[in-house]
C-alpha cells in the first residue's frame, strides 16, 4: 500500500474551520476515571485527574459553564482568543487545516482536559479548532483569572507544565511513527488507541463507538479517503476487525498492534 506523508501536514493561518461533518461518540464503560463531586467524570491522564480535590474545586470555581451542541466550534484557528477552557462533559476534536485546504484531526480531548492551553501560554492566535464530537460542556475562564490562579498555586503549575511536556513528547513519538508507516499501519495504531481509549470489552472483542466519519479517520491518520478505505477493507479481511454504521467491532486487538509498529 503507498506511503502518503503524514509528516507533510502542515496547519496554515486560516479563519475558518473545517466543514462540520456528522460525529458522534459516548462515553465507554471502560475508561470510567475520577468521579468529581458534581458527578462529572474526568478521564485518568487528564488535567483535572492529575490535580488533588481541593486544587481541582479551586480551579471549577474560576470560570463559566457552557453547554455546546455537537458540531459547534470552541476555538478558531488563527483567532485571537482571551480564554481557557476545561473539557467537563463529552469529547472534542482538534484540528487544523494543512497546506492544501484539507482537514488535520491532531487529536482527542476528554472530559477533565484543557483546551486552549498553547495560546493561553503564548498570546499568539490559536492554532488550531476545537470542535464538539458530541454534546460537551466545558468551563469558560479568562485567560487573566487562570493565570493569577496559577501564580498563586505552583503544583497546579507544575502539573500543567508536565501535562504540556507529555503531550508533546506524545506528538513528536507519534510523528517520527507515522512518517515511517503506511497507510495501514496508521491505521491501526488509531484503531488500537481507540479501543484502549473507549473500547468496551465483550465476548467478540472490543466494540468502539467511532467518533468519526471515515473522512474524518483519514484527517487522524494523515491518510487519504481511499486509501483509508483500503485498509478497512483489508482487516476486514483478515478478521481484524468488523465495521458497522458509526460504530466498530475489534477483533484481533493483538494483530493491529503488531501491524502497528511495522
Amino acid at each position: 500500500m503507498p506511503r502518503s506523508g503524514f509528516a507533510a501536514h502542515i496547519c496554515l493561518p486560516r479563519r475558518s474551520c473545517p466543514p462540520r461533518r456528522s460525529a458522534d461518540l459516548r462515553d465507554a464503560r471502560s475508561c470510567i476515571g475520577l468521579i468529581g463531586t458534581d458527578g462529572t467524570n474526568f478521564l485518568p491522564g487528564t488535567f483535572l485527574a492529575r490535580l488533588g480535590e481541593e486544587e481541582r474545586d479551586a480551579i471549577l470555581k474560576l470560570g463559566v459553564r457552557r453547554n455546546i451542541k455537537r458540531g459547534a466550534t470552541l476555538i478558531h484557528q488563527d483567532e485571537y482568543d482571551d480564554r481557557v477552557m476545561l473539557v467537563l462533559k463529552g469529547r472534542v476534536k482538534v484540528s487544523c487545516v494543512d497546506e492544501n485546504g484539507g482537514e488535520v484531526i491532531l487529536g482527542i480531548r476528554d472530559p477533565g482536559d484543557l483546551v486552549g492551553e498553547v495560546g493561553f501560554i503564548d498570546s499568539q492566535p490559536r492554532l488550531a479548532c476545537v470542535t464538539a464530537l458530541d454534546r460537551v460542556v466545558t468551563l469558560v475562564m479568562p485567560s487573566s483569572t487562570f493565570r493569577s490562579h496559577l501564580a498563586s498555586a505552583p503544583l497546579v503549575t507544575g502539573i500543567l507544565l508536565e501535562l504540556m511536556a507529555h503531550r508533546l513528547r506524545e506528538a513528536s513519538l507519534l510523528g517520527l511513527r507515522f512518517a515511517r508507516a503506511d497507510t495501514m499501519g496508521r491505521l491501526a495504531a488509531r484503531i488500537v488507541e481507540l479501543a484502549e481509549r473507549y473500547g468496551e470489552s465483550t465476548p467478540a472483542g472490543f466494540t468502539v463507538a467511532l467518533p468519526f466519519s471515515q473522512d474524518e479517520l483519514a484527517a487522524w491518520t494523515g491518510s487519504s479517503r481511499a486509501g483509508v478505505k483500503q485498509s478497512l477493507h483489508a482487516m476486514r479481511d483478515l478478521g481484524w476487525i468488523q465495521t458497522e454504521r458509526m460504530r466498530l467491532l475489534v477483533r484481533d486487538l493483538t494483530a493491529l498492534r503488531a501491524r502497528s509498529a511495522q
